[in-house]
């Protein structure tokens, strides 16, 4: 992970841009395709090269521009919240890695793994979600209601799982090869200058 915290503002703000633009071309890209998208992978690629505390706020306005592009069935104040903590949950469980010391070739096994669970777990909150906006009236019709959901949703969260885990563990180390060191020269090129810029991202 390349310390981007001695970086300019502008400089964050410039990748953040580049990073939100990837994320939704892409998903717009393989919308129409069942099973084939690329977000989950483009995120644990964020937080790969970026940090924790870079791959939030960018997970966050690209869940807002995805929402507003997409509609749906819910009303923004439901559906942006249920989407942004769906995806949180990605680079939240990616911060057990750093548990492992070493490369990130070291902790490939483990990124794959989260990857692979945040299939299940991202389908399971809009299924709760979902449930407890329309089927709460009780506990039994809760349960009900939610196995419903997580059943007919199996399929989905497989696919999921296999593609994030298989996207991660095929192109990560060869795109995170491709990047680290080109990234690491021009973030050292914009380092902060002595009584420059202090806000941090």
């Amino acid at each position: 992970m390349i310390d981007w915290s001695k970086t300019s503002l502008s400089f964050r703000l410039v990748l953040m841009a580049l990073m939100i633009a990837l994320l939704v071309a892409t998903d717009e890209a393989f919308a129409a395709i069942p099973l084939l998208q690329f977000v989950t992978f483009l995120i644990v690629l964020i937080y790969v090269l970026f940090g924790y505390g870079f791959a939030i706020p960018t997970i966050l306005i690209y869940v807002t521009i995805d929402c507003l592009l997409s509609g749906g069935m819910w009303p923004l104040f439901i559906s942006i919240p249920t989407m942004f903590l769906a995806w949180a949950f990605l680079p939240t469980m990616l911060q057990l890695t750093r548990l492992i010391k070493g490369s990130v070739y070291k902790k490939l096994w483990l990124i794959a793994l989260i990857t692979a669970a945040h299939g299940f777990i991202f389908g399971q909150t809009f299924a709760v979600v979902t449930t407890l906006i329309y089927n709460s009236a009780s506990i039994d019709v809760f349960y009900k209601a939610w196995l419903t959901w997580s059943l007919a949703d199996i399929p989905w969260e497989v696919g999921q799982c296999i593609m994030g885990a298989g996207s991660v563990i095929i192109l990560l180390p060869i795109i995170y090869r491709a990047l680290e060191k080109p990234l690491a020269k021009y973030s050292a090129s914009h380092q902060i200058k002595p009584g420059g810029d202090k806000f941090s991202l």
